[in-house]
């Protein structure tokens, strides 16, 4: 059929369409009745139209295929159980691996006997340049994921100190082949904390800026943009669906935009996992709702790795039903939803242009204000970036203490038939320990957790 569909109907314009709508109002203000403000100072609009739509240009998945890959995190504190579940979860649908090392005392010819050459993250908890030597030998085409900004951040403190860290890095950098010692940027901490979407970009431009300065002032950029490196960006994956997927598009956009200021082509490979900060105790089994649409958003952002989480991670110890019900919720996104058959799936879309273009415009002007600040390392010694974080954390926290962040099972819509325990077999709440740091570290909280406390009390 070559026949065009609607030829005998006039296009309408924007213009038109708010015509119409204004006369079905019937009076009623246009701003106060139809736009939604939201927590990152953008207002949606009823009507998107190509006569007004933003022109954004989203790199392609690092992958250059359509795919994007299903990988299981594994906490290696014993190398011989780890690599056994490392091969088990291979077997059974997982695509790749991310390891996390506690110490130097886990064996990586042990933890890595027989995993495939490809698809095996490592992410050391310690930085030892003659233990990332040892992985290497083994795999070198393992990617090794090291942020010595996310460890100032989230500790309060450098492995050992700011001079040696940065030595420490050039060394990793430059030392070891390709895609084996990427520049990593952890963002995680910042969505889990509370930050806006705005926030979490502007602050992993202003974090990954602070590497690429090092490196250009060290110059070693040049180098490192011929050595076949890229960027790599652990995320963690909110609750606002078309936002997540501007976010992720937003992501590669804004990687793009700070290599052109450094005359660079930067690309990057991004690890999305759902996050914890909307997950709860209460009604515990929407937790798998919410983590199969974070990872649609994901996917549909164009996020390479999906590591998705069980429902129950936060309060049961590791148990196989919850890991195999993870696997399989994003087996089933591309096995049966065919979500891995479309690059760039939500290109056209005037909404979604709309969201990302903003979103890569307002992270820019935050950006450009730390950077006036004396950059993202100052603003953590200050303190800004994690007060900043704090005050948004706690307007989120009063939308849902209120009704109106609604979390289904939760504050809306309880579930009576699944109460809530004593105990669980891990604590599910923050714990602080004081320690003295060099910054106030910036601390992952969930938003139920208050509501939690209460209503185990009154057991």
């Amino acid at each position: 059929m070559s026949k065009e569909l609607f030829k005998d109907f006039d296009p309408v314009s924007e213009t038109q369409w708010k015509q119409k709508i204004q006369m079905d109002l019937k009076g009623a203000d246009y701003n106060e009745t139809l736009l939604t403000a939201t927590r990152e100072g953008i207002h949606i609009k009823p009507i998107y139209h190509n006569d007004t739509a933003s022109r954004v240009n989203i790199p392609n998945r690092s992958t250059q295929t359509n795919d994007w890959y299903i990988s299981q995190k594994v906490y290696a504190g014993n190398a011989v159980a780890a690599n056994k579940k490392a091969h088990d979860i291979l077997s059974r649908g997982g695509e790749g691996i991310i390891f996390t090392i506690p110490s130097k005392e886990i064996e990586p010819v042990v933890l890595l006997k027989g995993l495939p050459k490809v698809g095996i993250q490592i992410h050391p908890q310690f930085f030892d340049l003659e233990y990332i030597k040892t992985v290497h030998e083994i795999a070198p085409k393992a990617y090794v994921h090291l942020d010595i900004l996310h460890q100032l951040v989230s500790d309060g403190n450098w492995f050992k100190n700011k001079d040696q860290d940065h030595k420490n890095l050039d060394h990793f950098i430059n030392d070891f082949d390709g895609y084996f010692s990427n520049i990593s940027v952890n963002t995680s901490i910042y969505q889990e904390a509370g930050a806006t979407v705005t926030q979490e970009l502007a602050y992993f431009t202003a974090h990954l800026n602070e590497y690429l300065n090092h490196l250009n002032e060290a110059g070693n950029l040049t180098a490192f943009a011929k050595a076949e490196k890229r960027i790599n960006i652990d995320t963690t994956i909110g609750n606002n669906y078309f936002f997540e997927i501007a976010k992720y598009r937003a992501y590669r956009i804004l990687t793009k935009t700070l290599g052109d200021v450094y005359e660079i082509n930067l690309g990057c490979y991004i690890t999305a996992t759902p996050s914890l900060r909307n997950k709860s105790l209460m009604d515990y089994n929407v937790n798998m709702l919410r983590t199969t649409t974070e990872c649609m958003s994901a996917i549909l952002g164009g996020a390479d790795t999906l590591c998705n989480i069980p429902y129950d991670t936060f309060f049961n110890k590791e148990n196989e039903f919850g890991d195999r019900i993870a696997r399989n919720q994003l087996r089933i996104l591309k096995d049966e939803a065919y979500l891995n058959k479309v690059g760039n799936a939500a290109d056209g879309s005037y909404y979604i242009d709309s969201i990302t273009q903003q979103l890569v415009e307002k992270a820019l002007g935050i950006f450009k204000d730390i950077e006036n600040a004396g950059g993202f390392v100052q603003s953590l010694f200050d303190g800004t970036i994690q007060r900043k974080i704090k005050e948004s954390a706690q307007q989120e926290q009063e939308d849902f203490n209120s009704g109106k962040r609604v979390l289904i099972g939760a504050n809306k819509h309880v579930n009576a038939d699944l109460p809530l325990q004593k105990e669980y077999e891990i604590l599910p709440f923050v714990k602080v320990n004081p320690r003295k740091t060099l910054v106030q570290p910036i601390v992952p909280k969930r938003i139920t957790e208050e509501l939690e406390k209460a209503e185990i009390k009154k057991l």
